[in-house]
This record gives C-alpha cells, sequence and structure tokens, in this order.
C-alpha cells in the first residue's frame, strides 16, 4: 500500500532496533502506546506481528526507512470492529504523515479486511493524534474520564464504514 509519501508495509525482523529507538520517545511514553524495553522484545513482538494482516510498518517510499507503526486490532467486540492504533518517530512527526497513514489503512481495514467500523482511543492531551483522527473522519464519541493508567482522560472516537465510503466519494 503506497502514498504519495509512505508505504505500509509488513515487518521485518530489521525494523527491530527502529521500533526500539521510536519506543524511547517520552511522548510516544506518553500517549498510551505499548513500548519495548529492549531490541529483543521488540525483535519478539516483530515476529508477532510480520504475518498479521492488520499490523503495518509506516516506511518512507523514497528509501523504506521506518517512520512508525500502524494497527488495526481486535477489541473483543464483533467482527468488523477494530481499534486503530498509530505512531509516528519524532523527527516525521507534523508533516501529514500520520493522516496519510491513517487515510490509508482505513481503507485497507474496509475493503479489504471486510470491517464495518474503526475506533481509536487517544489520551486527551495528546491534541496531535485526535486532529489526526478529525482530518480522518472519525466522529468524536465521548470522553472517560481518568481512564487512562496515568489518569487522564480517554477521548473516544470512530468511524463506520458508510461514513467513509461517503467521504471517499466527495
Amino acid at each position: 500500500m503506497e502514498t504519495k509519501d509512505l508505504i505500509l508495509r509488513n515487518w521485518q525482523e530489521r525494523d527491530a532496533n527502529s521500533l526500539y529507538e521510536m519506543c524511547l520517545d517520552d511522548t510516544l511514553r506518553k500517549s498510551g502506546i505499548g513500548f519495548y524495553s529492549s531490541i529483543t522484545d521488540s525483535r519478539n513482538v516483530i515476529r508477532r506481528w510480520e504475518n498479521n494482516e492488520g499490523f503495518k510498518v509506516i516506511a518512507n517510499r523514497k528509501n523504506d526507512i521506518f517512520i512508525g507503526f500502524i494497527c488495526l486490532s481486535d477489541m473483543n467486540r464483533y467482527n468488523g470492529y477494530m481499534e486503530m492504533e498509530y505512531a509516528v518517530t519524532p523527527e516525521y512527526r507534523n508533516k501529514g504523515y500520520a493522516t496519510q497513514a491513517v487515510k490509508m489503512m482505513l481503507d485497507y481495514g474496509f475493503k479489504e479486511m471486510n470491517l464495518s467500523a474503526v475506533a481509536a482511543w487517544v489520551r486527551s492531551h495528546n491534541k496531535e493524534s485526535a486532529r489526526v483522527l478529525e482530518k480522518c473522519s472519525f466522529t468524536f464519541e465521548g470522553r472517560l474520564r481518568r481512564h487512562a493508567r496515568d489518569k487522564s482522560d480517554t477521548l473516544c472516537y470512530s468511524v463506520l464504514r458508510e461514513e467513509w465510503e461517503n467521504v471517499k466519494q466527495h
């Protein structure tokens, strides 16, 4: 899967170091996304992700450099309802890459994975991530007060397949 700037591709063992380095970022740690405390941990998780259709590397289209990751994972609701998570390395933030990756993953999820709804939860202090979701036609559903492990609020968003298809037509 490609955009003008990005490729979403399967994980490879060579991504372990980049994943680990990204996990050292304090902003990422505060965002609520899981992180890995060693390159070995990163390698082990990549082995679980490398053949999962919903877990992708966000890479620079020009040179295949690791920019971040994006995934659609089961929330144990019903078949066709998944949660999206994504993270971008600090040097690639605020350049539109997360927005491109989210839009591409929504297309993939609704068309190839036959999803009917995609949810995303962000910590209330992560305004940049909330803005990405809003640019990608997610609807703000509500605020879970003191829901996160750090006792911050969680903002809940979702987009339905028919809403996404309607946006894509216009």
